[in-house]
């Protein structure tokens, strides 16, 4: 009798241990690292792929002909002295065309010796106008010759004549 009880226990404990684990929440499925997988894949791609076989023939060297060193002679010396850079002697306006009626880009200020050294473009169609290189936005404005100290050495016919936009 002790023996039927004793097999009663043990089933009853089986049957509760069935339910219990039945019955548990069941584990969550893994969600999938899409980035890692990929890069897992990649990096084996990567590892096992070989370098392309080298080819037997070589390439046949080809022969370049070395330039004869030649001496250059040099023009007859020039007389007339190098040209300064143009300047500005009056503190004055930058415009997009010849004259007020034309939209204003900026104002040229002179540096303390009463100067600032531009770089003339072109000589403008308009009579008494230069196009130059707005020494702050790097874009040409034409400013009146009037307010400029151009070198009298500086070949002005160098310059291309320049119209102004509409």
């Amino acid at each position: 009798m002790m023996r039927l009880i004793f097999s009663r226990n043990i089933a009853l404990a089986a049957l509760v241990l069935i339910l219990l684990t039945a019955c548990a929440p069941q584990a969550a499925t893994p969600t999938v690292d899409i980035v890692g997988t990929t890069a897992a894949q990649l990096a084996v791609v990567m590892l096992t792929q070989t370098a392309g076989a080298v080819t037997a023939t070589p390439i046949p060297p080809t022969e370049t002909p070395t330039p004869a060193f030649t001496d250059t002679p040099s023009g007859p010396p020039t007389d007339r002295p190098q040209a300064k850079p143009a300047a500005l002697i009056a503190q004055t306006g930058c415009w997009t065309g010849p004259g007020d009626t034309y939209t204003l880009i900026s104002n040229i200020e002179l540096n303390a010796r009463g100067r600032k050294n531009v770089i003339i473009l072109g000589m403008g169609t308009e009579p008494g106008w230069v196009v130059i290189r707005n020494p702050y936005f790097n874009n040409p404005c034409w400013v009146r010759i009037e307010n400029m100290d151009i070198d009298p050495n500086m070949d002005m016919s160098q310059f291309p004549p320049m119209t102004p936009g509409p």
